[in-house]
């Protein structure tokens, strides 16, 4: 970290359709949002939809153990639900606290 940045992590989920351009062009959406803010992205969490939740569960670990903060996404349709009725920016916030910053679209 430098400065008065803050360390946040990303999350975004691979569609299907997505090329490897888009999933790039995501990431760095991600990163240029983070510096925007005020903080600096150390990680970005990919969740392939044939493994999810794998990578959420990664990030859940990682918040917990380095108390990150924040987590930013591309838009909140990447934090919808998990199952049993819970929503992965439910999840996020009952396990963690972290609070979840949409790059684009209102805020979660």
């Amino acid at each position: 970290m430098t400065g008065s940045q803050l360390a946040a992590v990303g999350y975004l989920r691979q569609y299907r359709s997505m090329t490897r351009y888009q999933l790039s062009a995501a990431q760095e959406q991600l990163a240029a949002y983070a510096g925007q803010e005020g903080f600096l992205l150390r990680k970005v969490f990919v969740e392939q939809l044939d493994s999810d939740p794998a990578a959420f569960d990664a990030l859940i670990k990682s918040v917990k153990r380095r108390k990150i903060t924040v987590v930013i996404v591309p838009t909140t349709a990447h934090l919808s639900a998990v199952g049993d009725g819970e929503t992965k920016l439910q999840r996020l916030q009952r396990e963690t606290g972290a609070r979840a910053l949409a790059a684009t679209g209102p805020p979660p």
